[in-house]
């Protein structure tokens, strides 16, 4: 089975160089909270949710506006895209071996070794360009022991690998968010608070009050939702830039892999999604011709490129995930006494 893994959603997540700059770790975010200048931003007006026609271009001039910018952005975003990738092509790997085809081990990809999985060009393109892809897993379907059934696990054993990823890294996240609060000064109300940071009481709820770049109220609730960019915020502030680069560099990994777990489910040939479909609706052959196969992956790249599709599903599930895993950690945290 032909797994393509074309790292589009670098654009989806990965914001370009101008956002960054105005916003560090902070570029979704925003919507509910202040920018620089205290001015309170609608959705419509974040810069993150421009059209992604302009994505690549913002990409390759980031490099020559701001080299160094982007030299420590591939630093701490490319760790978490190579481990998911080499991940998800393991989970396909090993599943495939599972259900009695040995190809994938025989050939060295029942590994996480990042070596055995990454294409050269593909990994040069996503460091430059912005996307790339990996290598292929290769599988028999012949060895099978149920040709079906087996085709559908294998299928979906990538993003079932990159989910695990996403839930366990975020809830780790939420973790350090609970922690790094917990460890803030903590006032009854916000005129008796003191310093650039701290915790109280507004309007019934729990709040965090920022006197620094991002100054304003944030809901403590709304911060566990969003755990991925309060980099700036929060983290660095409490505990200096390291321990800010580190978090970020956790946040990345959490949104690579929800966008390559919500990317290949997609129903397009050559995705995982396409043999979820086949195996449990469409019931044809396990692969889609050629010639379709390259007519829906032009089409995939267009609704990519042009349009806000592809863009707003992946942004509306990973809203939807991060809101319910958010939601329940700040909860949980309340109950045991740490928030």
């Amino acid at each position: 089975m032909i797994v393509f893994q074309i790292l589009l959603f670098s654009f989806f997540f990965y914001p370009p160089l101008e956002i960054r700059a105005a916003a560090p770790g902070l570029a979704k975010f925003i919507k509910n909270g202040y920018n620089r200048k205290g001015m309170y931003l609608h959705r419509a007006q974040q810069p993150e949710i421009q059209h992604r026609s302009n994505a690549l271009f913002s990409y390759i001039t980031s490099f020559i506006q701001n080299p160094r910018e982007m030299l420590i952005f591939l630093l701490l975003s490319m760790p978490g895209r190579i481990m998911a990738l080499s991940a998800h092509e393991f989970a396909h790997a090993w599943v495939a071996n599972r259900c009695g085809d040995p190809t994938a081990r025989m050939l060295g990809r029942l590994t996480l070794n990042p070596a055995k999985h990454l294409d050269p060009i593909g990994t040069i393109m996503m460091m430059l360009m912005g996307f790339g892809w990996a290598k292929p897993v290769p599988v028999n379907p012949r060895n099978y022991r149920n040709y079906r059934r087996d085709d559908l696990k294998v299928s979906i054993a990538g993003v079932t690998m990159n989910l695990c990823l996403f839930i366990v890294s975020f809830l780790v996240m939420c973790g350090i968010l609970g922690a790094t609060i917990h460890s803030l000064p903590h006032f009854d109300s916000i005129t008796a608070g003191t310093g650039d940071l701290f915790v109280s009481n507004y309007m019934g709820q729990r709040v965090l009050v920022s006197g620094g770049d991002y100054y304003g109220i944030y809901r403590i609730k709304e911060l566990f939702t969003l755990a991925p960019y309060v980099m700036d915020l929060l983290i660095t502030p409490t505990f200096g830039r390291l321990a800010g680069y580190a978090y970020e560099m956790l946040s990345y990994f959490v949104l690579v892999n929800i966008a390559l777990a919500i990317f290949n489910l997609l129903p397009v040939p050559p995705l995982d999604g396409y043999h979820v479909l086949n195996d449990l609706v469409i019931k044809k052959s396990l692969f889609a011709s050629p010639n379709v196969t390259r007519i829906a992956y032009g089409a995939l790249l267009v609704l990519v490129f042009f349009t806000p599709v592809v863009s707003n599903i992946i942004g509306f599930v990973e809203d939807a995930l991060m809101n319910g895993l958010g939601g329940a950690m700040y909860a949980l945290l309340g109950a045991v006494g740490i928030l």
